[in-house]
């Protein structure tokens, strides 16, 4: 029977306080890993560069801090050498969705059993506030995103949950870092599932992030349940539909919902198995 001290170092977080990485790390270490009883010993924790990656630090299991944007490398590297491991990638929205995007839909199309964890905060937040590729889309003119010094983000955003969808992962879920219970969830589906898995955590960066941006997302987040009908955003001329986690094209609509408008939290995708 393995319990949260078997997968918790002594080594203290640095992140700011609330911070959602104190979420992840809380669901990893108090409830995934134990109720999945996977021994230290057979789990490797990927992480690449940012605030999240700081991670393998915490976690008391095989860790390796990579390079920025490569950790999704690393890990099939790993998993290819060493099937028996359990191998966990965790990185931030700039590390796997900007410099490490092109690793991601050849990973997908491997289907290698491997789980990777998106800590989306929205910013590049260890590099002290630059726009990330998920920073939400504002006009010029709507006034400061980050601080007074620097001007909003011009770019629109990519989202990588329809960029998962269309790829063609096996496994797509989203969640979100202020509940713990049911990220916990999400993360042992990802684990068990036979095949490629990726989560898009939905976390507030605290330092960089506008107040709004999170309070927002938290406001108008709809939770998934299979046969039950979705929440679409008032914007939608959608007819709400029963959520089906194994029909992709229904996936793709929902993926296609801006993050702002209806943040959808749960699977939104489970399809072949490795």
């Amino acid at each position: 029977m393995t319990k949260e001290s078997d997968y918790r170092t002594d080594v203290a977080p640095v992140w700011c306080p609330g911070c959602g990485g104190f979420g992840l790390l809380s669901a990893l270490t108090k409830a995934a890993l134990p109720n999945l009883g996977i021994p230290a010993h057979r789990t490797l924790i990927v992480s690449g560069i940012g605030c999240s990656s700081r991670i393998p630090a915490y976690i008391d299991t095989y860790g390796f801090n990579s390079l920025h944007g490569r950790a999704v490398l690393f890990s099939q590297g790993a998993k290819l050498a060493n099937p028996e491991l359990t191998v966990v990638t965790i990185g931030g929205d700039g590390d796997f969705f900007s410099i490490g995007a092109g690793h991601l839909p050849h990973a997908v199309r491997r289907n290698l059993n491997v789980t990777c964890i998106m800590v989306n905060n929205f910013v590049y937040a260890l590099t002290k506030g630059q726009t990330s590729p998920t920073t939400p889309y504002l006009q010029r003119g709507e006034g400061p995103f980050l601080s007074l010094q620097n001007l909003p983000p011009v770019d629109p955003v990519l989202d990588m949950v329809s960029y998962s969808v269309s790829t063609g992962a096996s496994f797509i879920a989203q969640g979100i870092a202020t509940d713990v219970p049911h990220l916990t969830r999400l993360i042992e589906e990802a684990i068990k599932h036979k095949g490629f898995s990726f989560i898009n955590v939905l976390t507030p960066c605290v330092t960089f992030d506008p107040p709004w941006l999170f309070k927002t997302i938290k406001e108008k987040a709809s939770y998934l349940k299979e046969g039950e009908p979705v929440g679409l955003p008032d914007s939608s001329k959608e007819q709400p539909w029963l959520h089906d986690p194994g029909n992709i094209t229904l996936a793709l609509k929902l993926a296609q919902t801006p993050v702002m408008e209806k943040p959808h939290i749960g699977i939104i995708f489970r399809g072949r198995t490795a």
